[in-house]
């Protein structure tokens, strides 16, 4: 079973990044406040429910979601620890750096332009890196099935919201897009 002072800090970094995100979304300008709000805190909350199933699976699922895939040594959670922080704190950066840019779901919004510095010079999707940063340091400190789980789910959705986001901003900057992608990865630095 996991233990309990990792498993608290762990959902702390969660329920940090997800205060942030959600503020973020509810007080970001938008033209139709009401429909636009509702719209970004539904687009998000397919991720709430990855991480509600990564972050519960320790304390109370049955079956194999519950079942630990492996048993960390408390150094292995340290690592998993800083992973994790190391990802929300990525993610966080990334969002705050689109500022007006940002969407809930893949979209352009008028006046949009192309964010390719700070995270973005390192990465184009810095904010998906975050996040599963922090499931591979979640799944390191939790072990369990469930975890796996969540993080395959994650890995997922991320693929086909990098592909509609390009898809997007190919379409939108053209040339300059192109640019871009020859000069940074997708998802890993230096690698994907």
């Amino acid at each position: 079973m996991v233990a309990y002072p990792y498993f608290y800090t762990l959902f702390a970094l969660w329920l940090f990044w997800l205060a942030y995100w959600i503020a973020s979304a509810v007080f970001e300008r938008a033209t139709n406040r009401a429909k636009e709000t509702r719209r970004r805190v539904r687009g998000t909350g397919y991720l709430f429910i990855v991480l509600l199933l990564f972050m519960l699976s320790p304390l109370g699922f049955t079956g194999v979601f519950g079942m630990m895939f492996y048993f960390p040594s408390a150094g292995l959670k340290a690592v998993g620890l800083l992973f994790t922080a190391s990802g929300v704190g990525l993610g966080i950066w990334a969002r705050r750096r689109l500022g007006g840019n940002w969407s809930a779901v893949p979209a352009l919004k008028e006046g949009h332009t192309l964010v390719t510095t700070g995270p973005y010079s390192l990465v184009r999707h810095p904010i998906y890196t975050g996040i599963l940063t922090g499931l591979v340091g979640s799944a390191i400190v939790l072990g369990t099935y469930g975890s796996l789980v969540a993080m395959s789910l994650s890995v997922l959705i991320v693929v086909i919201r990098v592909r509609q986001e390009e898809g997007l901003l190919r379409e939108q900057f053209g040339q300059e897009y192109d640019d871009y992608r020859k000069r940074s990865k997708a998802i890993i630095p230096w690698l994907l």
